[in-house]
């Protein structure tokens, strides 16, 4: 090559930043002269990578998906053990279990105790108020799950592309101008208003702008060539963070929860402990609108509160924001938007120049080291090697 390509990526999730990442690593390990710019409009991991729960599943998985996620989890274990991923972002092997609970007034606590005094397992959840279990059940080992910090492994990665010469421009992409020799200019407006609008020259863009994909592919004019990545579209999910009281540590557990509420409403919040002796919580999606930044996304007071009160119902002793002086703290009131779009992911490339590689849904962070790894291979030697791809093409 007389001179080195210039990729540009829009996006500073984790499927942007690991896609940055594997690609600027494998050039430079195959001496390519290749120069790679990340574009983000907000910050590094504003949206759903980092207020997700960070679980890491190796084999639940459909057919379309089940290669790239057992090569994105091995690429897991092995950045963590590669950079030192158990202090710089919380990795750790943990299990995964199912528990159901009726937090109902109308049940009476003699009929729950007794119930849980035949549950199965019930050693498992020493955290857990046994009152209001009914059954529980292991979905994963520690040799099938683990988790992340979302938050901290993508800037981790963001951090050793630049190591790498990645360079990270904070501004939107508004758009494209074709050039004579194949690739194009990009329109970015800078994150900072006070500057003005610039242009990057790119001969290739990948676009992995989780659910802002199809606006920025409508920017860039590639709404005829981008087939299913159109339909990516932005779900919010709410979610908090509790801090635990000292002394209150919790087991390296996630849970995936199956609640009667009050009035027979039904209830599915997934619960994260993470190392840090905090506790991640999460509830339902829906389908409010899509701001134009990551940094806009607001949240709903009522769906805050109604995590809070499950938390502290499902784990008085640990997780309760009234407790006295074993009080947990609520570090996090927050939202994002899931890239959701036909079902599975979108990885590929859509017109000479153009890729995409978005609508991983809640499994982002779990597969983003192998969709960045497979987009490295994609754009550097045309082909995918590593994993079957085959169904997740445009």
């Amino acid at each position: 090559m007389s001179s080195p390509r210039h990729i540009g990526i829009v996006g500073g999730g984790i499927i942007g930043s690991s896609t940055a990442f594997w690609t600027a690593r494998l050039a430079r390990e195959r001496s390519l002269p290749v120069d790679i710019t990340l574009f983000e409009g907000s910050s590094v991991a504003a949206g759903a990578s980092g207020k997700a729960g960070g679980l890491l599943a190796l084999d639940w998985h459909g057919p379309s998906t089940a290669s790239l996620a057992a090569l994105s989890y091995r690429l897991h274990s092995e950045l963590a053990a590669e950079y030192g991923g158990a202090d710089r972002w919380g990795y750790r092997r943990l299990d995964t279990l199912s528990v159901s609970a009726d937090l109902s007034s109308s049940s009476s606590s003699a009929k729950l105790s007794s119930r849980s005094k035949k549950l199965k397992g019930a050693e498992l959840f020493p955290w857990l108020n046994k009152d209001v279990l009914t059954a529980s059940e292991v979905l994963g080992n520690q040799d099938t799950t683990s988790q992340v910090h979302p938050e901290q492994f993508t800037r981790a990665m963001v951090e050793e592309a630049e190591k790498l010469g990645v360079k990270v421009v904070y501004g939107s992409v508004e758009g494209a101008q074709a050039r004579a020799d194949g690739g194009c200019d990009l329109s970015v407006s800078p994150r900072d208003s006070s500057q003005d609008r610039t242009t990057v020259p790119v001969t290739d863009v990948v676009v992995a702008a989780g659910p802002w994909t199809g606006k920025i592919l409508s920017k860039l004019g590639l709404d005829k060539q981008a087939g299913r990545a159109k339909a990516i579209r932005g779900s919010r999910a709410h979610s908090i963070v509790l801090k635990t009281a000292p002394g209150r540590e919790l087991p390296a557990q996630a849970l995936f929860t199956s609640i009667k509420e009050v009035g027979g409403r039904h209830a599915e919040p997934e619960v994260y402990n993470r190392p840090d002796g905090t506790s991640y919580i999460c509830g339902p999606t829906d389908t409010s609108a899509l701001p134009t930044l990551a940094s806009s996304v607001s949240t709903e007071s009522s769906a805050i509160d109604l995590l809070i009160s499950q938390a502290a119902r499902l784990a008085p002793d640990y997780l309760s924001t009234d407790n006295g002086q074993y009080s947990a703290t609520v570090e996090r009131r927050q939202a994002c938007y899931l890239p959701v779009g036909s079902g599975d992911p979108v990885i590929g490339k859509i017109a000479q120049g153009a890729y995409v590689a978005s609508g991983h849904s809640c499994w982002g962070i779990c597969n983003g080291p192998g969709t960045g790894y497979v987009m490295a291979e994609l754009l550097l030697d045309g082909k995918v090697k590593s994993a079957d791809i085959d169904d997740l093409s445009p």
